[in-house]
């Protein structure tokens, strides 16, 4: 290879060198030259604290309506069951049991002695519960010999009452149920 050969591909290979590191360089000047401020951003999630202390329920009788028809009243435990909605955050709690005839059943009604709710300022509030009992569609069957279970979810419109009652209006206690039936 002759000197001039070899000079021609030294100069080219620089040359290419050269292409390559200007070419990054320009494609980096803009954010050597425009500085750019940043900050941070933490996004973070809450629940909003209940405005309430205790939502209480009273219930005096539980009964089931079979799809046949006829009501059958269930047992609680004392004549009535005492309770603090707030409390019962992923826990469960007995309410009523009964031995029923097998079959099909719709409806669970719950008779609602008392409702009331002590707001974070520590007033206590009665609360309406229109016509004084709920009743719950849910279908389940009754098996012979086995146990089924109703796990009733009661779901109150905590800040409306909070919010009701702050403004010295009557609040309802209009819950929504969500129901699970696990079978024998």
């Amino acid at each position: 290879m002759s000197y001039g050969t070899r000079k021609i591909l030294v100069y080219g290979a620089v040359g290419i060198l050269a292409a390559a590191i200007l070419s990054s360089s320009i494609s980096m000047l803009p954010s050597l030259f425009l500085v750019s401020a940043k900050g941070t951003l933490l996004v973070k999630v809450t629940d909003a604290p209940v405005p309430l202390l205790n939502l209480n329920l009273t219930i005096s009788s539980v009964e089931v309506l079979k799809s046949t028809g006829g009501w059958t009243s269930l047992t609680i435990d004392g004549g009535k069951k005492y309770f603090d909605l707030l409390k019962l955050s992923n826990v469960t709690e007995d309410l009523a049991v009964g031995s029923l005839p097998v079959g099909s059943y719709t409806k669970i009604r719950l008779q609602i002695e008392t409702a009331n709710a002590t707001l974070s300022t520590g007033r206590q509030i009665d609360l309406n519960v229109p016509p004084e009992h709920i009743d719950l569609q849910v279908k389940f069957e009754i098996e012979e010999g086995a146990t089924t279970w109703v796990i009733i979810d009661i779901i109150a419109d905590k800040v409306q009452i909070a919010e009701m009652a702050s403004k010295g209006k009557d609040a309802n206690l209009n819950p929504q149920f969500k129901c699970v039936v696990v079978p024998p």
